[in-house]
């Protein structure tokens, strides 16, 4: 017998179209060649990257547009350099930081004891979290990305932290890059200085090719 429970030949397997009678060795294999069809919808870990040594940036340059159209992303303890420093987020496009004001977004940050809205037109990043400190208690929270790849790249976000005055403080965002071109990277940076800790995991959300 062959591959997968066929006689005399397995057909060629592929994500969404997978056929014959498998054990669970078949499906590993397949699920190793990226050819089995999972739950759609589950989360498909891209890359993870750990701060070190206070970088300026941190790049990422695998987002595999071609097989997602959402990503998620998780940053968790996330610390600047030095106090009271504001988390940044830029695209590459073709490789290249995208240096126009191309960004738009609304924002409502909340305290126990205060509460503000942010909306800009125009600017030349999306600002994550604003007043980080460098107490134990670090920012985390995630990012939602849709259609990184076409000329309208959304973002849904969600941050809390202790703040440089030690209150807690949490934020809901959503943003647009407003531009032609598809993005091919995404790049943190903070308001001055360097970063310093975190970990920063990006995620593909499986949907149908």
């Amino acid at each position: 017998m062959s591959e997968y429970g066929y006689i005399p030949e397995a057909p060629e397997q592929s994500f969404g179209n997978n056929k014959g009678i498998f054990t669970p060795k078949d499906i590993y294999d397949l699920t190793r060649a990226d050819l089995w069809t999972p739950q759609l919808g589950q989360l498909e870990l891209i890359q993870s990257q750990t701060l070190s040594g206070t970088p300026s940036t941190l790049v990422f340059n695998d987002l595999q547009t071609n097989k997602y159209d959402i990503h998620f992303m998780t940053i968790s303890n996330f610390k600047p350099q030095t106090n009271n420093k504001h988390l940044a987020l830029r695209y590459q496009v073709n490789g290249t930081t995208t240096t126009g004001f191309d960004y738009k977004y609304a924002m409502q940050r909340q305290t126990a004891s205060t509460s503000s809205e942010l909306k800009i037109g125009n600017d030349s990043k999306i600002w994550l979290a604003y007043n980080c400190g460098i107490n134990q208690n670090s920012l985390n929270g995630y990012i939602i990305f849709y259609n990184l790849k076409s000329s309208y790249a959304f973002i849904n976000t969600h941050f809390y932290q202790i703040d440089k005055d030690n209150n807690i403080s949490t934020n809901f965002q959503t943003a647009v890059r407003d531009e032609i071109g598809g993005v091919d990277g995404i790049e943190f940076a903070t308001s001055g200085g360097n970063l310093e800790h975190g970990l920063f995991s990006l995620y593909g959300i499986r949907s149908w090719e």
